[in-house]
């Protein structure tokens, strides 16, 4: 379990109610042999000081955009170069890695290799000089009983250099209940990633929350074994483990590799459980087209022998180690398998072939606002789809130009050519739609739904949105803001009639130069009374300037007090409100920005000529939201460059791209009476990984 930056907001929550979930009285509880505390502080000092927090930057996709967000898990240093142990689903879809150490160090790390069918994954820190690291030792052998006391250590929640601890429940258990039917097991755990394919995981109770994935399970020798993958927030303390001896074998190859291979056959494998046969694993199912059903094997066939060694699997827990046998096959090796059907017996030969990947790159592709994700043969088998090579949608922006295609694309469809050419991948999809259309004219998108393939006309949209607001004509302005008096309110009041109260004057305005203060009441222009229909609303006022010409000279008269005002006033066109500053959508800070007006100056107290670009939304997956960008900020400056407008703000983040600024990109920013920095992490804005 890895904690996002939102699920922290649930520790606050949960450290409230914690005290009352535990029994206070010791004579409560069940009569115990504890350990030894000399001999739990021996293995926690072990392994605590090199258990590590990580910091991840990864990149999700919700509705066709790229989500940013700040996720954290735990690891452990586990050579003396500074790699550290954790679990893939810590690293998936990772942008940028910190890793903070026991001391408090924070630095950067990458990404070495990872193996989502084992969920392990394998970072190492980049320290500004050669460093050698203290580190921890996988044990050799799983050799836990029920009842040994193990320590899970990690950052729960986030709260880094944690331990708890609790005794080994099952030291094979595979997440299967009395209630499952265990050939649905793999797409339990993950429809387009399976993951525990290989392995049983260790049952365990020493507490553990989101934020412990990846972290180390330690016995009393100060052995790491087991790797804390998956734990229950509701429901009692179960947790589960990859077994240490397995994580080590997987993390060695990331180390010496980066990448696990594994053979593949073409099958899958359930035990004998229920089906009143006592030798070798039943076949549960076989892929279409695959060698093994080419060879003549079929679901419900059983496996006795794998090159004439004896298999069994009598309960789903023996399982794994099949798989695991199988998968280790050299790829490109003739295998020998011994089938039962009944009483009859048959030697099938089959060749071994790489594991194919289970799930395609995912990617956003801006000019169609789609998330799209490569199809793999894995992916096209779950979806009837076998055969085929294309990009299944899986997120569409709302108003985007997929989402109002004609006809409208939808989640689940299957893109298979574009202006008739194939797109098998994003590369294909790159060379095609990547650059603009001649004259904006539509694209041909063919795509298969279900089992018809259908076409639709796209009009894809490339780069930052511009809006230029259509011109208005002008109109009055006399530069206050007011407040409606009616004749029951004036005669309350005191006032010596009804009208309309000055409540602001803006600076350099046409009243303002006229000398209007606050507290002044405007009863008439030009001799034409000004009445008030109610008590809220300014409009009468407003409409009557807005009636006259701009440049018109007028007489605005009332009362300041007890004495009577006659304004001599030059009506001017009135500054250019919200709807009409030209905006500007940029796509890789996925913000919206728009022009400084007049207005915006005045609501802050700035002086008139305070140049900048005004932050109109911000959203919470992009890099501004990740960088704590706000609403109603006001950039002022982007990396070395000053920012005065729409044009300025583009060309300043362009060039802090281009030209390096180190890791970070700072943003001045005007915030209420603050000026502020943050900071832009280079990751963000770039497609690099």
């Amino acid at each position: 379990m890895i904690l996002t930056r939102p699920a922290a907001a649930l520790l606050a929550a949960c450290l409230a109610v914690a005290p009352s979930l535990v029994s206070a009285d010791p004579a409560s509880s069940p009569s115990v042999v504890a350990p030894d505390a000399r001999t739990i502080g021996a293995a926690r000092d072990k392994v605590l000081p090199v258990v590590v927090s990580i910091l991840t930057v990864r990149e999700d996709f919700k509705q066709g955009e790229p989500v940013l967000t700040v996720s954290s898990g735990s690891g452990t240093v586990v050579t003396p170069e500074g790699h550290v142990a954790t679990n893939a689903h810590v690293t998936q879809k990772g942008r940028s890695f910190r890793v903070v150490f026991a001391d408090g160090r924070e630095l950067p790390a990458r990404l070495v290799g990872t193996d989502t069918l084992s969920d392990l994954a394998v970072l190492q820190v980049q320290p500004p000089k050669p460093e050698t690291f203290a580190h921890a030792q996988f044990a050799d052998t799983l050799d836990l009983a029920p009842g040994d006391t193990v320590l899970a250590m990690g950052a729960p929640w986030g709260l880094s250099n944690s331990m708890s601890a609790g005794v080994v429940n099952n030291p094979r258990r595979l997440l299967v209940s009395l209630f499952d039917d265990e050939a649905d097991y793999e797409d339990r755990l993950g429809a387009d990633e399976p993951t525990g394919r290989y392995y049983a995981w260790i049952q365990h109770d020493a507490a553990i929350a989101p934020g412990n994935s990846g972290g180390p399970l330690v016995d009393l020798s100060g052995r790491i074994v087991g790797v804390n993958t998956r734990g229950m927030i509701f429901g009692g303390d179960l947790a589960f483990a990859i077994p240490g001896p397995d994580a080590r074998d997987v993390v060695e190859a990331l180390i010496e590799r980066g990448e696990i291979k594994r053979s593949h056959l073409g099958f899958r494998l359930r035990s004998l459980k229920g089906t009143g046969e006592e030798q070798g694993v039943l076949v549960n199912s076989v892929e279409r087209g695959s060698a093994a059903e080419k060879a003549g094997l079929r679901a419900g066939d059983r496996i006795v022998s794998v090159d004439g060694a004896a298999v069994n699997a009598l309960q789903p827990v023996d399982v794994p180690a099949l798989q695991r046998r199988i998968a280790e096959l050299p790829i490109g090796a003739d295998v020998r398998l011994g089938i039962a059907q009944g009483d009859q017996r048959r030697e099938l030969k089959l060749t071994t072939r790489a594991q194919p990947e289970d799930r395609g790159e995912e990617r956003a592709f801006a000019p169609f606002g789609a998330s799209l994700a490569e199809l793999t043969a894995a992916m096209g088998r779950r979806r009837n789809l076998e055969g085929e090579r294309g990009l299944l949608v899986t997120g569409l922006r709302p108003g985007g130009p997929a989402a109002i295609a004609r006809p409208a694309l939808e989640a689940g469809d299957l893109l298979v050519k574009v202006d008739g050419k194939p797109v098998p991948d994003l590369a294909a999809l790159d060379a095609v739609a990547g650059e603009p259309p001649p004259e904006g004219r539509p694209l041909v998108v063919e795509y298969r739904r279900g089992p018809e393939r259908r076409i639709a006309l796209l009009v894809p949209k490339h780069g930052d949105q511009m809006r230029v607001p259509l011109p208005e004509l002008d109109k009055a302005w006399s530069g206050v803001e007011v407040q409606p008096i009616t004749t029951s309110l004036a005669r309350e009041l005191g006032l010596p009639g009804p009208g309309f109260r000055i409540t602001r004057v803006y600076p350099g305005s046409p009243l303002g130069e006229a000398g209007a203060k606050i507290g002044d009441l405007l009863t008439a222009i030009d001799d034409v009374p000004l009445r008030a229909g109610n008590e809220t609303s300014d409009l009468p006022f407003h409409q009557r300037v807005r009636d006259l010409a701009v440049g018109q000279q007028v007489t605005m008269q009332g009362s300041r007090g007890d004495k009577e005002l006659a304004l001599k006033v030059a009506l001017r066109a009135a500054p250019a409100n919200t709807a009409s500053l030209r905006t500007l959508a940029l796509t890789r800070l996925r913000a919206q920005t728009r022009e400084l007006g007049f207005f915006d100056r005045a609501a802050r107290d700035l002086p008139a000529s305070q140049q900048g670009v005004m932050v109109d939304g911000v959203e919470a997956g992009g890099p501004a939201g990740l960088a704590h960008l706000q609403r109603g900020d006001i950039i002022v400056r982007l990396g070395k460059q000053a920012v005065t407008d729409l044009g300025s703000l583009r060309t300043a983040l362009d060039a802090a791209l281009e030209n390096g600024n180190g890791r970070v990109i700072p943003v001045q920013v005007l915030r209420g009476a603050e000026t502020r920095i943050l900071y832009l992490e280079r990751y963000w804005l770039t497609e690099t990984r």
